[in-house]
């Protein structure tokens, strides 16, 4: 049974779900990760920041959705890339100002790996979005 609240959530599933896969694995995959010298902590607030922006960009790409016009959509697609590289942006300046030394390069290209999965999911659920959408038309 589908419900306007359920149709509406539907795009956040697939997020919620890769932030779910991701944090398992870490937990999972902790001693390997230990061996390529790639601290936890860094994927996991990584994994968790990107999780909190992407759903800020997909709420935001959802109240768009309902506005007519394509340049709606578009701007809330921009909004959501900005949301998203601005936060992970700010939230590694400040772990790098805050470690100077100690800085694990590792678990930072481990965030920007992350980030692109994360951007693939939105992706996907976008063009699914907009597949649905002209399908109803």
């Amino acid at each position: 049974m589908s419900t306007p609240l359920s149709d509406r959530l539907s795009p956040l599933a697939p997020i919620a779900f890769l932030y779910t896969v991701l944090g398992v694995g870490i937990v999972l995959l902790e001693s390997k990760l230990h061996q390529w010298g790639v601290d936890r902590r860094v994927l996991h607030g990584a994994n968790t920041l990107l999780f909190i922006t992407a759903g800020l960009s997909s709420l935001l790409l959802l109240l768009q959705s309902k506005k007519s016009g394509g340049q709606a959509l578009l701007k809330s697609i921009y909004g959501g890339f900005m949301i998203r590289f601005f936060g992970i942006a700010l939230a590694a300046l400040i772990y790098i100002l805050m470690k100077r030394k100690e800085v694990n390069i590792p678990g930072l290209i481990g965030g920007a790996i992350f980030y692109v999965l994360y951007w693939v999911v939105e992706i996907r659920s976008l063009r699914k979005i907009m597949k649905s959408d002209s399908g109803h038309a």
